[in-house]
């Protein structure tokens, strides 16, 4: 009887065993339950790092327009790099020429250019950033814009912090929230394709430029 009793537990352990394989493999069935969902945290809608496609510029605000285009050109006007061959590339490129007139790009190139070279041989590096922009008054054409530069002025040297100036730059400017069908000659495509700045494809432009208005 006791042997009987041991052979019919034996069945029920089993069976019990297959039922709970059964349920582990219904819970933990990876081809039907399990699913991936993967995210790309993305800082800004700056296309640097940028795992989507770019933004469309109807669903930017004309003023961040306008605004990331005076960054941009802020950075172009003032940036170095400890490489003197970024200097005469920024000649050869003409970013800045793409988005001026000829008397704002005669005057970077006989006033700061010859500042931003003699940086470079010296290895330093200075970044650009805008703080703010405002109208100079209400009757002025001219934008008073600010802006912050940070001059590292020893290479290789991370102890040594870096240099913050500010500045304010009065600039009349051309703006419209829209693209140009042509830059210097060129389609869009044939501008990009060429090595064109992107930033020189809007309707943006620089006529003047004064230190004080």
């Amino acid at each position: 009887m006791k042997k009987l009793i041991t052979f019919f537990s034996v069945i029920v352990l089993i069976a019990l065993m297959f039922c709970a394989l059964f349920l582990a493999g219904a819970i933990y069935d990876t081809n039907e339950k399990l699913t991936v969902v993967t995210y790309f945290f993305q800082t800004d809608d700056n296309f640097i790092q940028r795992q989507d496609t770019p933004v469309a510029p109807t669903s930017v605000s004309e003023t961040k327009m306008r605004n990331d285009l005076i960054a941009k050109y802020i950075t172009e006007y003032f940036h170095v790099t400890p490489d003197v061959a970024n200097v005469e590339n920024r000649m050869i490129a003409q970013s800045l020429g793409a988005m001026s007139t000829r008397e704002v790009q005669q005057k970077w190139t006989t006033e700061v250019m010859p500042e931003i070279k003699a940086m470079a041989e010296q290895k330093m590096l200075r970044l650009a950033s805008l703080v703010d922009v405002t109208k100079a008054s209400d009757d002025s054409n001219y934008l008073r814009v600010e802006y912050e530069l940070k001059t590292w002025e020893k290479p290789n040297d991370f102890s040594v912090a870096p240099v913050l100036t500010r500045g304010v730059m009065y600039m009349h400017i051309m703006f419209e929230p829209y693209l140009r069908e042509q830059v210097r000659g060129k389609t869009i495509e044939e501008y990009l394709e060429s090595g064109g700045d992107p930033a020189a494809v809007f309707r943006f432009g620089v006529y003047t430029i004064a230190d004080q208005k």
